[in-house]
């Protein structure tokens, strides 16, 4: 099995660089900047080298022998074989926004910001810390075929000024969430798949109840509901609330709370609970590690899995749910129809915004130039897999397989953060179905489900839960961000007092209770906030739609 990550003309017109790039001080040096690069392109003489600095993360990953995240073998790479001469800065990853700050504060951030956290970027462009980049794209061709091609990508990167500041990538589209049900016990128990939320319910209880596993014990579970697994259940009612993210509709052309669909979603965790279809300490299992060891001991009936890393879970985790039952089958299972209807799974995101300009780049041509360097399929292949021969040979497919996988791990593991902003969901060979060989019978029916799945849950007749996937979500200011947060505890603990109080608490006082406490810590304030934000950017913000759009696209290129 190919080991890598799976998730993990075209230009515009030259302009000589404006006064829209921060960093130039006049209209003479714009006036030199243009006539030196063209004087060089009419005379075929290659363009002088500029000085770039770039941040990138730290993770402690870069082994002592491979030198630094200043230097090591992909930094003199980057700067031998290309354009410019680029000085990296490590952020530390677990506290890179504490440390831009620091840095921006001193006036001393570099040219090249990859960050992933959305608020982040976007305080620095209310701070009127960036630089579009719409004028030095005429250096990035691979970035604007990569917006011809994708044009949720330039929505998604467009601040409201109409100017694009953030440079991101797209990522192969995956489920969020992955409900799989134990087969042979619904043949057991002579159960058919549910195809609505009631009956999911019923075969949860049955599960729970009838003795699937056989071994005169009432020990077995209906599902599994940790923390992410939850989310899963809102979703089944159309509504992607989370820890950090409220849940939004829109009705009638207005952003509205999705009061209805938490109630729903809060009525049916509640009966899960009472009537012991789960397990009754799910709140303690934060990350979901004690279900997961439930479902491979064999004692969960529906499982919810996380995203991402299908070929690890389809290959090593059913190999230990099948060493521990072997008459264990599993199927998948579309989200089932609620009373508010039949809805996909959220999807993860599939177009990541990772980048952004220093204001005061002081060679905005050089930065444009040396993103395109690492935007090239050739360039990314090098950094994501290393040499070929040496780290990778050329698989069945096509597509490169590594020869040592501890030999990568040293030598290529640590490269991928210097190139934050490939686009792997454009490769085939970074896709999760190409990680599988065909001629394996394992391999083949791992390939077959995961098929199946992509069908469930990019469904286009279904409903896609919320306005958009939250990384897309309009930022809050900074005071809006306190009532945010304020609301999301209240109502979290609202909640999680409702499931577990029995008859005491019902999910119609939380929700009158978790409205209240909305309104006293001025949720208003948000919904004003939601609703001038989408009258103003419906037509042109990632939304919904655009994540749908993306699968299905993806789905057809593979076709």
């Amino acid at each position: 099995m190919n080991k890598k990550k799976m998730w993990l003309g075209m230009t515009v017109g030259a302009v000589a660089i404006g006064a829209t790039l921060a960093g130039c001080s006049s209209d003479k040096k714009e006036e030199t900047t243009a006539t030196a690069t063209g004087a060089a392109a009419a005379t075929n003489q290659p363009v002088k080298r500029g000085d770039v600095t770039s941040s990138m993360y730290d993770r402690g990953s870069v082994p002592a022998a491979e030198g630094s995240y200043e230097e090591n073998r992909w930094t003199k790479y980057i700067n031998q074989n290309g354009p410019e001469n680029v000085k990296f800065v490590p952020i530390l990853r677990s506290d890179s926004v504490k440390k831009f700050n620091v840095l921006f504060a001193s006036g001393s951030a570099p040219d090249i910001v990859n960050e992933y956290t959305t608020p982040f970027r976007g305080s620095l462009y209310d701070q009127k810390q960036l630089m579009p980049i719409d004028n030095i794209l005429q250096y990035m061709p691979e970035y604007q075929k990569l917006l011809d091609k994708y044009p949720q990508l330039k929505k998604a990167g467009t601040k409201p000024d109409g100017k694009i500041y953030e440079i991101g990538k797209v990522k192969e589209a995956v489920p969020a969430h992955i409900l799989l049900i134990r087969s042979d016990w619904l043949k057991k128990l002579n159960l058919t798949m549910p195809t609505t939320t009631d009956e999911l319910y019923a075969v949860a209880k049955a599960f729970a109840d009838q003795d699937p596993d056989g071994n005169g014990k009432k020990d077995t579970y209906g599902l599994n509901m940790s923390t992410y697994s939850e989310q899963a259940i809102n979703e089944m009612f159309g509504e992607s609330s989370s820890a950090n993210l409220l849940a939004w509709d829109v009705k009638d052309g207005k952003v509205v709370r999705a009061w209805d669909k938490e109630l729903a979603s809060l009525t049916f965790k509640k009966k899960l609970y009472d009537d012991g279809i789960i397990d009754k300490d799910y709140i303690n299992d934060k990350d979901g590690a004690k279900a997961k060891q439930d479902f491979l001991n064999g004692k969960i009936g529906i499982y919810v899995k996380f995203t991402g890393g299908w070929g690890d879970f389809a290959l090593n985790d059913m190999a230990t749910l099948q060493k521990n039952v072997p008459t264990a089958t599993i199927a998948p299972l579309g989200y089932p129809k609620s009373p508010l209807g039949t809805f996909t799974g959220a999807i993860d995101n599939p177009v990541q915004m990772t980048t952004v300009i220093n204001a005061k780049a002081k060679d905005p041509e050089a930065v444009g130039r040396y993103l395109n360097f690492m935007m090239k399929p050739e360039t990314a292949s090098k950094i994501f897999n290393g040499d070929e021969g040496v780290h990778w040979k050329k698989g069945a497919n096509g597509c490169p397989q590594p020869i040592d996988v501890a030999k990568n791990k040293n030598e290529v593991g640590y490269a991928g953060d210097y190139d934050m902003f490939y686009s792997l969901g454009q490769d085939k060979c970074y896709s999760v179905l190409s990680g599988f060989n065909p001629d394996v019978p394992v391999q083949k029916s791992a390939m077959d489900m995961y098929k199946d799945i992509q069908k469930m849950y990019f469904d286009p007749t279904r409903e896609y839960p919320g306005i958009t996937v939250g990384d897309h979500m309009p930022v809050f200011s900074a005071d809006l961000q306190v009532v945010n947060t304020t609301i999301l505890k209240e109502k979290g603990d609202i909640f999680v007092k409702a499931i577990l109080s029995g008859t005491k608490y019902t999910a119609d006082q939380a929700i009158k209770d978790a409205q209240a406490e909305w309104a006293k810590a001025g949720g208003a304030q948000l919904e004003d906030f939601m609703n001038k934000w989408y009258a103003e950017n419906k037509d042109k913000a990632f939304l919904a739609k655009d994540v749908m759009a993306i699968a299905k696209q993806q789905m057809d290129d593979v076709k």
